[in-house]
């Protein structure tokens, strides 16, 4: 639902997107709402902290209902703020980049902590069972791109002073995303390879999927922060 209502918001704002020349302008003659980068801040951190939760129910396969219930609350503070950023593009005149980058920045975030739940509810609802070292290996390596995301956006407030620290975490992510690739096609071979309970295939092949695909949103948002680097250098 939330993510239903970013695309509206995005696509109203987008035909009334600021040009690039037009925004180097109002940084030059404005006031940024500073406001912004924390709440960017304080997203990717609820980001990290679903993360972490993951991370300990793939490690710690017991009191998946409290982990869950902890997610839930989570997920829903998350929301709030997710919609208090929005709030925010919509309503300040001068942003600290293009508004329509800042729209997807919020979308991709907000999706990224979408599967991350996505992964814990299909591991419990399907009765999964105990998660085998493939997808803890594939988990510690979203968490770490999640850190690095997370890095990326406590620098983006002084985006000149801190180009290059930015553009190492996005080559770090990048690097992840293919590593998380390569997890997962190995992963996806062996499972069929060795596992002969069709069912079991099923269930593993959509974690390992879930997986995968909260890896590619936060190489999205790698690549999206790339760009305001390039943009505003």
């Amino acid at each position: 639902m939330l993510n239903k209502l970013l695309m509206l918001s995005f696509n109203h704002k987008k035909a009334n997107n600021i040009s690039k020349q037009g925004v180097m302008a109002l940084r030059l003659f404005g006031t940024k709402d500073e406001h912004l980068f924390v709440l960017f801040s304080e997203s990717a951190r609820m980001v990290v902290r679903g993360g972490d939760i993951l991370l300990d129910v793939v490690n710690d396969y017991t009191e998946l209902d409290i982990k869950m219930a902890k997610l839930t609350a989570m997920e829903h503070e998350g929301d709030l703020l997710i919609q208090e950023l929005m709030r925010r593009l919509n309503t300040s005149f001068i942003l600290p980049f293009d508004r329509e980058d800042a729209f997807q920045l919020v979308q991709k975030l907000s999706t990224t902590l979408d599967y991350i739940t996505g992964i814990i509810d299909r591991m419990i609802l399907y009765k999964a069972g105990q998660p085998d070292q493939r997808v803890k290996e594939m988990v510690k390596v979203l968490i770490e791109a999640l850190m690095f995301q997370e890095k990326a956006f406590n620098l983006i407030a002084h985006l000149e002073s801190n180009n290059k620290e930015i553009l190492e975490c996005c080559e770090q992510i990048r690097q992840l995303e293919r590593k998380q690739d390569t997890l997962y096609r190995n992963g996806v071979a062996l499972l069929f390879q060795n596992e002969s309970d069709p069912i079991a295939i099923i269930k593993w092949r959509e974690v390992y999927e879930h997986i995968e695909m909260a890896q590619d949103y936060v190489q999205d948002v790698a690549e999206l922060i790339s760009n305001i680097c390039v943009k505003y250098s």
